[in-house]
């Protein structure tokens, strides 16, 4: 195995050493890992709390719901209208 790997890295490097090939190997797999399962997390839990705020706030102001619900719902998840502020401060890393 140790020879197979040093054979790749040989061959593969082009002037770089086995260390450099392995750092840029682990440094890859380390980023897969991060884009497979730290991100989505994260903007998930974003955009279930910009969905939670905006859903109380306009529920809050629109009671009655109907197409003026609707509207206050779609401005306040681009951060405008009358809820928009309230994301801005209850979801602040989003």
């Amino acid at each position: 195995m140790e020879q197979w790997f040093d054979n790749l890295a040989k061959d593969s490097t082009g002037g770089l050493t086995r260390r450099q090939v392995f750092g840029r190997i682990a440094g890859g797999f380390g980023v897969a890992v991060l884009g497979l399962f730290g991100v989505p997390r994260r903007a998930r839990a974003g955009d279930r709390c910009v969905a939670k705020v905006c859903e109380e706030c306009c529920r809050t102001n629109f009671p009655k719901g109907g197409a003026e619900k609707g509207e206050c719902v779609r401005l306040c998840r681009q951060r405008q209208g009358v809820c928009g502020p309230a994301v801005t401060v209850a979801c602040p890393s989003e």
